[in-house]
């Protein structure tokens, strides 16, 4: 009798004899990317309105994290343009300009994320284990120049990406690429530079710099001060939103950063196995939808750090609450 199975459809890595093939890509990312949408639109949309009308956008605490949601909601606007690439099996159809428009803002997001998350961390390092400095820090122009500076770095990079040379290219199949498929040139010029540079800048420095900031944090924490709750409760406030931060590293860019080291030095030569890049073939694309999620996650990061951040719309915070019987 004939057999149904069909064969997963291989291609080969570009400058290579590898094989690869991840069918599992095609449902994932319109999947997971498609749930980013929804939830990463509504979550940073309710931050920023809330920023917006209680008039804190510019208050110390919140200055980053304004500029995370506004990152982080400039990058979900991207999704559909990704969802439809992956759901036609990585057909690229809107043109070269859109590929390197919604590629430079996939990167833009995730490094601008991980400096921006760095800023709220170190805020509240100071807040907590530099009180005294803290004060004198109060003032909200140091983080509009900190964010002016990263928003310039990120101005930079998008532009390296876009005019350095083309992010299109064409599978076997003559399917359209966009943002992979490099050949091994380009992986020994500029691919392999751009991101070690990235990946060292934009996340293992930030980092190391959230790992020493928990403990330090932590340690202050078990020091207790008599008679000062109100200094107990910003402690913890600081500890839980560094632990949101750190926990957000973990999931969405340790894994990724980690398999494109590892698939970098392979595509350069380093290493020379085709079981490897085989492996990081397809794990690169799982750790890519893990690092869009973080869009999602940075809400939990507003909630826990911002000033009176409550998820409750304003025409409902003046309803008089229901009686209710207090037990004794």
């Amino acid at each position: 009798p004939e057999s149904n199975y069909t064969a997963p459809r291989m291609q080969f890595v570009n400058g290579t004899d590898c094989p690869v093939s991840a069918e599992f890509q095609y449902i994932m990312f319109p999947v997971m990317y498609s749930l980013v949408f929804v939830l990463g639109l509504a979550g940073n949309v309710i931050a920023l309105w809330h920023f917006i009308s209680t008039k804190t956008a510019t208050s110390p605490a919140n200055v980053f994290m304004v500029n995370l949601a506004v990152i982080d909601l400039i990058f979900v606007l991207t999704l559909p343009f990704k969802i439809i690439y992956h759901a036609l099996s990585n057909n690229w159809i809107f043109g070269e300009l859109m590929c390197k428009i919604t590629g430079s803002l996939f990167f833009a997001n995730m490094y601008g994320s991980t400096l921006f998350l760095t800023g709220i961390c170190l805020d509240r390092y100071v807040a907590v284990v530099h009180p005294i400095k803290s004060l004198q820090l109060r003032k909200p122009w140091y983080r509009v120049v900190i964010s002016c500076m990263i928003w310039m770095i990120l101005g930079v990079a998008i532009m390296y990406l876009t005019f350095k040379g083309p992010l299109t290219s064409k599978f076997e199949n003559n399917n359209t690429a966009c943002l992979e498929n490099f050949s091994s040139k380009s992986w020994k010029g500029r691919i392999s530079g751009v991101s070690i540079m990235a990946a060292v800048i934009g996340f293992f420095i930030p980092f190391v710099i959230i790992i020493i900031c928990y403990p330090l944090i932590a340690r202050k924490l078990m020091v207790p001060i008599p008679g000062s709750t109100s200094s107990t409760l910003v402690k913890r406030k600081a500890l839980r939103t560094i632990l949101v931060v750190l926990a957000t590293f973990i999931v969405c860019f340790v894994p990724y950063h980690v398999n494109q080291l590892i698939h970098t030095l392979r595509r350069i030569n380093i290493f020379s196995s085709c079981a490897l890049i085989q492996f990081t073939y397809s794990t690169r694309r799982v750790t890519m939808a893990l690092t869009s999620l973080n869009s999602c996650l940075d809400p939990l990061v507003y909630y826990f750090a911002a000033e009176n951040f409550k998820w409750k719309p304003s025409c409902c915070k003046n309803v008089p609450p229901k009686n209710k019987m207090s037990s004794i």
